[in-house]
């Protein structure tokens, strides 16, 4: 297995539950390291991971994460048939799964991925493919999410998933904090990276899809409540309904998370001036976009870009 594919999220999990306590929430993360049997696991680079508990005492968790294995996994797998049974009985108590690169495989060998969407580890993705016909693997695709299995085909996808799931189950404040001490291996929000099978994308209301397709695509337009009734052909009151009902948001709200993800991505990844991505992301007022920007993610847009790029390595070249 791969350290890092458990390690990274317990620590970032760590830190959510530590900024709660700062934060006097009563939200807090009870995590556990298990193995099959209880003893201690070496990891590909002879790190011993020394678990409190074994699997036959865990008893049910909300959460659970299945780290990547090394090589090839079907080896593990036809060796682990308890291990198969009890993420099957865990999940039928109600728990939800975070899958980490090759790990699908103990996912998939359950049954538990057939006709739902995957992502692996491109190196053996054809290999897996072979082995579970049945699962809807998604080579484009670094995030997956069907259900309550989430599938992420490397660690920093697995960084990006856990501030998903943390902002899910503590809030935006806490989420925005971890994915700022973390930065360096957040790559780009959860929202714009994922596949998911669920209400967000695939909620069966056409209208609505079609709406957020062009809100994705017309971004840098000029958009108010007005243009998309025209869009949908809907009245406003049923327009917000439908909406919200789709996809947990109002329209608004909707477009202000696009318009803000997509703001975040620029500072990190161009070296575009604040004016410029604000005019990019369809923010015709900078000062108004930085007061945006900094309620949503607690730093104003400079302090955010020096945030990320000063945990970026550099190379000199001579």
């Amino acid at each position: 297995m791969l350290t890092t594919s458990i390690s990274l999220p317990m620590e970032m999990l760590a830190a959510a539950s530590l900024y709660s306590r700062m934060d006097s929430q009563h939200s807090s993360i009870d995590a556990q390291l298990c193995s099959h049997n209880g003893e201690p696991v070496s990891s590909h680079g002879n790190i011993l991971l020394t678990p409190s508990l074994d699997l036959a005492a865990s008893g049910t968790a909300d959460l659970i994460l299945l780290p990547a294995l090394w090589r090839n996994p079907m080896p593990i797998v036809r060796r682990s048939p308890e291990t198969i049974e009890w993420i099957r009985k865990q999940y039928l108590n109600g728990a939800t799964f975070c899958v980490a690169g090759t790990g699908v495989a103990l996912m998939a060998e359950c049954g538990l991925l057939d006709h739902q969407p995957a992502a692996t580890h491109w190196y053996y993705l054809n290999r897996l493919r072979k082995h579970y016909p049945d699962v809807l693997f998604k080579p484009h695709h670094l995030i997956t999410r069907a259900g309550r299995i989430y599938c992420a085909g490397s660690v920093n996808s697995v960084a990006d998933l856990m501030v998903h799931i943390i902002k899910r189950a503590m809030g935006r404040d806490i989420a925005n904090r971890v994915a700022q001490q973390f930065s360096h291996e957040i790559r780009r929000p959860f929202e714009q990276t994922h596949y998911a099978d669920d209400h967000t994308t695939s909620h069966g209301d056409e209208i609505i899809v079609n709406l957020q397709d062009w809100l994705r695509q017309n971004i840098q337009s000029e958009i108010d409540s007005l243009r998309m009734q025209d869009i949908t052909g809907l009245t406003q009151r049923t327009l917000n309904r439908r909406f919200r009902d789709a996809t947990g948001m109002s329209p608004s709200q909707y477009l202000q998370q696009l318009r803000l993800n997509h703001c975040a991505e620029l500072l990190k990844s161009t070296d575009l001036s604040i004016t410029e991505i604000a005019l990019q992301s369809g923010y015709n007022d900078p000062d108004y976009f930085s007061r945006q920007f900094k309620q949503h993610y607690q730093l104003n847009p400079s302090d955010f870009r020096r945030s990320v790029r000063g945990k970026l390595f550099y190379l000199e070249t001579q």
